[in-house]
């Protein structure tokens, strides 16, 4: 292994970090426990925020966090570092060495492709690059790879002065017109770079989407190194204090893409590390489902920032390829999650037209909700909540965390109920009501407009926050179970620690099926990226025998924009097999699209052909089941006088310390159930049992 791989010196225990918008979760195997911590994302230094998280998950097994992490043999990392960079438009100014003549790409960039109808809200995409930071380089090559205008290279350095010294960009990007079919131009001018500027981060565009398309390779290529100084100071940072504090084993960065990487592949790649939260939720939901002999499953995780869901299909994880990211087309591959702004950190305001509204912006960990008391002077989802009564002031993040209920009360007087003549649980009750219609018509998207009927599907929810919405989700959709996992509020930190090492290539290869004498192209191409992607796991550190390689290849038919994946043979190809592709390609096209819908007689080509390399690392143990039989009534704790949104009235509920709620035992609603870094609601006619893995399992 490197020193950030997978097998370190340091012991058994296993660390998962997942640092989010709002807080920074931590989930934590060792001597056979799961245990859990939480804090408050730090976003001055993001380390102090995962070492705090870190030390109050070490104290549940008498340990200090020094103590802990000298017996820890993997330490995994989610983080929204480079989802922030992106969505605020802040990273590092880039320069951009491209192909003469293809200055403007940039700023066309396909145009406006979004939904709205107003032609005003019709924006175009927002410069990641300023023109003074373009310089064309002399040089062509055609779609065949050939040479048209060879590359000029002192030019290339003349230009990479002016950038770096006149116009003062902090990163490169070389973008050179059909790079994917011959590279050697970006190689080229990539080695004349770092002649003179040997520290300098630069990104060549086919060395992160060799495939046809230069809008999407070039926003690629830019976008890399956007994130670059961003990514930079996290990963430096968190390396070294995680090492300082006592860190031995191995140290691993997850990916969107569903896998983890080390630290030198992400420095390289930072890009790779957007989506990583949401993806690790996804990994973990398919190995929960496993667990419960469960194959469809829709997920659901809200934090203090988003809400995120998806749809897990016959235990297969889809990937969303060339992620249309924002107004950015993109060619990066990422777990197909879909994300909108509802959390429990979500402002509620009011629109132009006088309409409440819920986020998508939210107040984050600071300044947070106006309960926090931190400054925050507009209405989040949490403020509604506790003003609700469902969330105890005094038992936040266990008590490490007082809120502050007037101030809630006061932010939601000012924002809606002065301006709609509300009482304060009224406003209250509308965000409520709008932030649960946002989430279910956000499942609705992954899953009737997949065309997947949401009644057949478990609903696995999670998060700190959505255990109080699951429920009400569930009834709008008419889902009738839901699972709520045991280490809700840290799930997807757990979901990383099963995972693996994942390393994804890419190759455009344009193979015509109605012509098999292309095969052995496409052969030479696919053993080359077989070889290349296990060389490259293997100096990961892991042994050939824990490699495997997966390899799929994406068709079209002549004339349309977007590719099918289809799976292809782990062998070399001959002439017969491009009539057997063509075959699979009409079949999945028509349980895709439905029957009749395949373009009969149409010819259709192999596109791009992809090598999916996995390293299988060592797993901790989680799925162990526990004894219990339920026979004792869960004891109440007390009673709390509670606005229920959707009766909209005062009820007393039944309050359940989640540490008494054994298995086997269940509970009907209303009641809440509190934990120490979450609260379960239970509406009226919601039934709650906890299973042999401790997962609450809720029937309407």
């Amino acid at each position: 292994m490197t020193e950030s791989g997978t097998n370190g010196s340091g012991g058994q225990a296993f660390i998962g970090v997942d640092v989010g918008g709002t807080h920074t979760d931590v989930s934590v195997i060792y001597e056979g426990r799961v245990e859990r911590g939480k804090a408050l994302t730090t976003y001055d230094d993001f380390s102090r925020g995962v070492l705090e998280a870190v030390g109050v998950a070490a104290k549940t097994y008498g340990l200090s966090m020094e103590d802990l992490l000298a017996r820890t043999q993997l330490f995994i990392n989610g983080t929204t570092v480079v989802t922030n960079a992106i969505t605020q438009l802040r990273g590092s100014r880039v320069g951009v060495l491209i192909t003469n003549g293809f200055g403007d790409a940039f700023r066309l960039a396909g145009g406006p492709r979004t939904t709205e109808i107003d032609d005003h809200l019709q924006l175009n995409v927002p410069d990641l690059v300023d023109r003074q930071a373009i310089a064309d380089i002399d040089e062509r090559i055609d779609w065949s790879g050939a040479v048209l205008v060879p590359l000029d290279v002192e030019q290339v350095k003349a230009q990479a002065k002016h950038l770096v010294e006149e116009v003062g960009v902090d990163a490169l990007s070389i973008c050179f017109l059909w790079s994917h079919a011959n590279t050697a131009h970006e190689v080229a001018a990539r080695d004349a770079i770092k002649e003179i500027y040997p520290d300098l981060f630069v990104t060549m565009s086919h060395g992160v989407f060799p495939v046809e398309g230069e809008t999407r390779r070039w926003t690629t290529a830019v976008l890399n190194s956007f994130v670059q100084a961003s990514a930079d100071v996290y990963l430096t940072s968190l390396n070294e204090k995680l090492r300082t504090a006592g860190l031995t084993g191995g140290l691993a960065f997850f990916q969107g893409l569903g896998g983890g990487i080390s630290l030198e592949k992400a420095r390289e790649y930072p890009l790779g590390l957007l989506g990583s939260g949401p993806a690790a939720g996804a990994i973990g939901s398919n190995e929960l489902a496993k667990r419960m002999g469960k194959k469809r499953v829709l997920l659901g995780d809200m934090g203090g920032t988003s809400f995120d869901t998806g749809i897990i299909v016959d235990n297969e994880i889809h990937i969303d390829k060339n992620l249309q990211l924002g107004p950015f087309m993109t060619g990066v591959n990422i777990v197909d999650v879909v994300s909108v702004g509802a959390g429990g950190g979500s402002i509620g305001w009011v629109s132009e037209r006088g309409v409440p509204q819920v986020g998508p912006h939210s107040a984050g960990s600071t300044p947070g909700p106006a309960a926090l008391d931190r400054g925050g002077e507009q209405p989040t989802v949490t403020d509604a909540m506790v003003t609700l009564g469902f969330i105890d002031p005094d038992n936040y993040l266990g008590g490490r965390v007082k809120l502050k209920p007037e101030k809630s009360r006061e932010v939601l007087d000012r924002v809606f109920g002065e301006r709609f003549g509300w009482s304060t649980e009224e406003s209250a009750a509308a965000m409520h009501d709008l932030v649960v219609v946002n989430m279910a018509n956000a499942v609705r998207e992954v899953s009737v407009g997949k065309g997947h009927d949401p009644r057949e599907f478990l609903f696995l929810a999670y998060g700190g926050t959505l255990p109080l919405f699951a429920s009400q989700i569930a009834e709008r959709l008419n889902i009738g179970t839901i699972v709520i996992p045991r280490n809700s509020s840290v799930f997807c930190a757990l979901g990383l620690l099963s995972s693996d090492y994942v390393m994804r290539f890419d190759q455009g290869v344009g193979w015509d099926l109605s012509k098999p004498e292309g095969v052995d192209r496409v052969n030479a191409i696919a053993e080359r990226m077989v070889a290349e992607a296990i060389a490259q796991m293997e100096s990961e550190g892991f042994p050939r025998e824990q490699i495997e390689v997966q390899r799929t290849a994406d068709v079209r038919f002549h004339g349309q924009a977007y590719e099918l994946t289809l799976p292809m043979p782990a062998r070399t190809l001959n002439s017969d097999d491009a009539g057997q592709v063509f075959d699979d390609f009409l079949a999945t096209y028509e349980r895709t699209y439905g029957e009749g819908t395949a373009w009969k007689g149409v010819p259709a080509s192999l596109i791009n052909y992809s090598v999916t390399v996995i390293g299988r690392q060592d797993r901790p143990e989680m799925g162990v089941a526990v004894s219990g039989n339920g026979t004792h009534a869960v004891p109440v704790r007390e009673t709390r006088q509670v606005f229920l949104p959707t009766e909209r009235h005062l009820d007393e509920v039944p309050i359940i310390d989640d540490a008494a709620f054994e298995v086997g035992s269940k509970v009907e609603g209303p009641a809440i159930i509190d934990a120490v870094d979450t609260t379960v609601y239970l509406p009226p006619g919601t039934r709650a049992e906890r299973d042999a893995y401790m997962n609450y399992v809720l029937t309407r």
